[in-house]
């Protein structure tokens, strides 16, 4: 009898786990690039120089900063100080399939900090819109998107949450805005 039992409680609760773990995933990717976003402007700052936060497919490491290439939808990514004759010009990094190999980053290849924390493109130019990047995860059924506003404000959402809701795109970023990224 405690047997049967056990086994519909785990025929109930295997499937429901699983779940959960997948959008957890989705979660911590999201907030890894909110975090890093957020490194990126506090490095800028504190050394007074222009920091980039970039996409990559590369692996991001002290010894591959250099050769490290922004790619729009980029596997991983990195933080790196953008003048190449600086010391210490590796600032951070994440391999997305630490995660999981499902895991899905979308957006532009980069965005660059200045001293003053501003928002530039990778060319330098003052942007004028907000940075978008979405993060997913096949069969979680989530998708967080993470922006920087052209102030340097940084936020992680849900599109899929109401008007309201604290953790909502909306009314700052429409959900549109986050598929689309």
């Amino acid at each position: 009898m405690t047997v049967s039992i056990l086994a519909i409680l785990a025929s109930i609760g295997v499937p429901q786990m699983a779940q959960w773990i997948q959008r957890m995933t989705v979660s911590s990717a999201s907030e890894l690039v909110q975090n890093g976003l957020r490194q990126a402007i506090g490095e800028a700052i504190r050394r007074n120089t222009d920091v980039d936060f970039i996409l990559t497919d590369g692996t991001p490491s002290v010894s591959a900063v250099a050769g490290l290439v922004a790619k729009q939808n980029g596997a991983n990514w990195a933080i790196r100080v953008v003048d190449s004759t600086a010391s210490n010009r590796y600032v951070n990094g994440h391999q997305t399939k630490e995660l999981s190999s499902d895991v899905t980053l979308q957006g532009p290849a980069g965005v660059r900090f200045n001293g003053s924390g501003r928002v530039l493109d990778l060319t330098g130019t003052p942007v004028g819109g907000k940075q978008i990047f979405r993060i997913t995860r096949s069969g979680s059924g989530l998708a967080y998107c993470v922006f920087v506003t052209p102030g340097a404000a940084v936020k992680m959402c849900d599109p899929a949450k109401a008007s309201g809701d604290p953790r909502a795109c909306q009314p700052i970023l429409t959900a549109s805005e986050c598929t689309a990224a």
